[in-house]
């Protein structure tokens, strides 16, 4: 059966999560589709705004030591709402949601002070009524980052920084047009990318605009624990429909995302993390609309 246009966008999307910079070549070889298709469909996606192919600095890198989950409650209709957290530079997620809260935001700040500081202008958005804070202590699984490696090296030259600024703003330049950009052979260029990808310092990553080009749907988990945490830790982290796993203060010790291709699907994937002999209590929400998803500082590294 031929592969219907909505599910090679998907596959695409998925392998370039994975390597940002993979050949043409290369994604077609592993798509088993024609390199001209590969090409119109990665040029159709990032031209209409569904994709941007980005580099992703570790937190360590930026400073940015706090991460927290706000939930928040609005009076009226939350898109306005949305869209103002959307504007705040702190803010790296914001999504519309249906279930025990209207909008979920993630914030990351370099320590808890400034993180106390942007929930009070979070708290200020007229429309919000209300916001329960969780902080991350851990993240254990995220698509746009590696948690199995950390950053060999903090400390970036002005190069490297230009580099990666460049490489934010598309993480598919070639050597060619980095090297002329900088002032820099490609070769040189070609060297530095590679040991800012060796060392752990970025990932180069695609982020997609799920509700626009991908299939799957998501959902948020507030998961309570009793019993060995580590255990589930790692049960959730090898699930493939298990986007996200991080351990939390607050409310929940967990917070996960997991996604599917139905609202059934998701519904069996829950089911199957409530009966883990560790899960005491587990509250959902469905992430209707991604307003933001963006896990580059609000100016590029080099600005």
């Amino acid at each position: 059966m031929a592969r219907g246009t909505s599910s090679l966008d998907d596959e695409l999307i998925g392998l370039l999560r994975k390597d940002g910079r993979a050949s043409v070549s290369a994604v077609s070889r592993r798509l088993g589709v024609p390199r001209p298709l590969v090409r119109e469909r990665l040029h159709r996606l990032v031209e209409d705004g569904h994709l941007a192919v980005t580099a992703i600095a570790d937190p360590v890198v930026l400073g940015l030591e706090t991460l927290c989950h706000l939930a928040v409650h609005v009076s009226s209709a939350p898109q306005g709402v949305a869209r103002a957290l959307a504007a705040l530079p702190e803010a790296s997620l914001v999504t519309i949601t249906s279930g025990p809260h209207d909008v979920v935001v993630e914030i990351r700040s370099h320590n808890q002070r400034e993180t106390f500081e942007i929930i009070a202008r979070v708290r200020e958005v007229p429309g919000i009524t209300r916001v329960t804070t969780l902080l991350y202590v851990d993240v254990h699984k995220s698509p746009y980052s590696s948690l199995t490696t950390r950053p060999e090296r903090t400390q970036l030259d002005a190069l490297d920084r230009q580099l990666i600024g460049a490489l934010q703003r598309d993480g598919r330049a070639s050597y060619t047009a980095l090297g002329k950009t900088l002032g820099v052979s490609e070769s040189t260029a070609r060297g530095r990318v590679k040991r800012l990808i060796d060392d752990h310092v970025i990932r180069i990553t695609a982020v997609a605009k799920r509700n626009r080009v991908t299939q799957s749907l998501a959902m948020g988990l507030g998961i309570n624990v009793g019993g060995d945490i580590g255990r589930l830790i790692r049960t959730l982290a090898a699930s493939p429909q298990v986007e996200f796993v991080a351990t939390s203060i607050g409310a929940f010790d967990m917070l996960a995302t997991v996604s599917a291709a139905s609202l059934e699907d998701l519904q069996s994937v829950v089911d199957g993390i409530r009966d883990e002999p560790e899960v005491m209590r587990v509250e959902t929400w469905v992430h209707l609309t991604i307003v933001k998803e963006s896990y580059s500082p609000a100016r590029p590294i080099d600005a």
